[in-house]
């Protein structure tokens, strides 16, 4: 018989096997149930009553304690997310403050909105590559307009602040932004806090947008603000090819009601033929007045549609940049807080290894420094962190521990040779700066868990652990080993004071 079919006989064979022992125990189980009802069926009331409830929470602690096991742990929520009020951020500001976190970036964004609002200031953003006519929009629709200059904060750009009075008698601001091409990943960032804290956005560009020009309008889309794009230099081309941009433009945003097509030219021009004294015939550019009409009535629309609509939206995406800023003071406090644990840390675990009799690194990672160093970094994080994933990071780390505590010796007493006189010493110096070099490895790895993750991931932890060990070790062990001499001198210095 082949080999084949007799496999099939057997695998048949086990499945009735298994069918036949799985219907016994069903007709078991039917049984022994229809006998228990039997014996329910005269039992009292309050019998009945106790063995539901009994039955009932039994099950639900069942249910309960299975969630908490195979339930993930909960990634650490921002505090500051989605929209809200001046109060909740106001009382998220006091927070953080009382937490020692240095939160002047965002309260100068409510400062600013506090004048803007009692100053009724109407605001203009402008953006647009350099080369697509900004500035003679700029000069054509403001003539004689005051211009305050502001400097970027860390770089040395600039943002021109273009002040004049709309015959109405409001008060409106002109924002120029630096070209699009011009700052790089540093345009994002102004582009986006400049039109949040706008009511109207201006958008210039020379013809169709190009895939850069597309892409920076996108997070503009989403302000919900009236966007206007304005289609400059109409001169330069015929009629059929401006129809051609124009539907190109409104194609290009049709789902989004908060758009605005208008066709500009801010340094228009014209071919004429002028006649010498001689009688000869020479061709000219004659300079036009600007063709601004259509985005000073869009402009006008803009603002006359629902101003109070205009308010709430710019004060609404003002608080988000609060929030936003707030929330990177946060996350700056947390690296500057992170670092100095994890040195902490660190000093404690070579004191602990110059204390050690018998130098091994149980004691240090797997009992209470390594867990209280891992808990208060996610206590910094307000991540909540299991006992089960503690255990799992630990024992990881262990592993990896026992394969590179010899690597780490050897830096270590490779380090000691700059240190004239160390090199005889014994081997718990050589072990405290092991211990050491262990501790910030881990500590750094943690926190960059904790920072990308939101969560204790033990296994990406463990790994970066394991990189961290690889690389740059020479220098740290330099300093640990430093760290450990002055240790251990001070050690001394206060043993003979004491004998003394």
């Amino acid at each position: 018989m082949p080999r084949s079919t007799a496999f099939r006989l057997f695998l048949a064979a086990v499945i009735l096997v298994g069918m036949l022992l799985l219907l016994a125990v069903m007709l078991s189980a039917a049984q022994f149930s229809l006998s228990l009802w039997q014996q329910l069926q005269t039992a009292p009331a309050w019998l009945l009553v106790l063995i539901a409830a009994v039955t009932s929470l039994m099950l639900g602690f069942g249910i309960w304690l299975s969630w908490r096991i195979v339930r993930p742990a909960r990634a650490r929520q921002d505090v500051v997310a989605g929209p809200m009020t001046e109060a909740e951020l106001q009382a998220h500001l006091e927070a953080a403050t009382a937490a020692g976190i240095d939160v002047e970036s965002a309260r100068r964004e409510l400062e600013e909105l506090a004048r803007r609002r009692e100053l009724e200031i109407i605001h203009l953003a402008l953006f647009g590559e350099i080369s697509s006519g900004k500035s003679s929009l700029i000069n054509a629709l403001l003539p004689g307009a005051s211009v305050e200059t502001d400097v970027i904060g860390g770089t040395t750009t600039t943002i021109q602040h273009y002040h004049w009075q709309r015959e109405s008698g409001d008060a409106v601001v002109l924002v120029d932004v630096p070209g699009l091409n011009q700052m790089e990943r540093e345009y994002d960032r102004m582009v986006m806090e400049e039109a949040q804290r706008a009511h109207v956005v201006i958008f210039v560009c020379d013809g169709d947008l190009t895939r850069d020009e597309y892409l920076a309008l996108q997070p503009l889309l989403e302000l919900k603000k009236p966007l206007i794009v304005a289609f400059n230099k109409l001169d330069r081309y015929s009629h059929d090819d401006r129809q051609l941009i124009r539907q190109h433009l409104a194609d290009r945003f049709a789902s989004s009601s908060q758009v605005a097509i208008a066709g500009i030219a801010t340094c228009p021009t014209r071919k004429v033929i002028k006649v010498g004294p001689d009688g000869t015939e020479h061709e000219e550019e004659q300079q036009l007045p600007p063709q601004i009409d259509e985005l000073r009535a869009a402009v006008q629309s803009a603002l006359d549609s629902n101003m109070a609509l205009l308010e709430r939206l710019r004060d609404t995406a003002v608080f988000e940049l609060a929030a936003q800023k707030l929330e990177q003071s946060r996350a700056d406090h947390r690296v500057k807080a992170s670092a100095d644990l994890v040195k902490t840390y660190t000093r404690r675990a070579v004191v602990g290894g110059l204390a050690a009799i018998s130098p091994g690194t149980d004691i240090l990672i797997q009992g209470y420094l390594g867990t209280r160093m891992v808990k208060s970094l996610c206590e910094l994080y307000e991540v909540p962190v299991r006992d089960i994933e503690l255990e799992k990071l630990l024992t990881l780390t262990q592993k990896q521990i026992r394969t590179a505590l010899p690597l780490l010796l050897a830096v270590a007493g490779n380090a000691a040779k700059a240190f004239p006189g160390v090199g005889t010493l014994a081997g718990g110096l050589m072990h405290a700066v092991a211990y050491g070099l262990i501790f910030d490895a881990l500590g750094r790895a943690v926190t960059r868990t904790l920072e990308t993750r939101g969560e204790l991931r033990p296994a990406p932890a463990s790994l970066m652990f394991r990189d961290n060990l690889a690389t740059d070790v020479e220098s740290q062990a330099r300093k640990l080993l430093r760290l450990a001499l002055d240790v251990r001198n001070e050690q001394r210095h206060n043993d003979n004071k004491t004998s003394g």
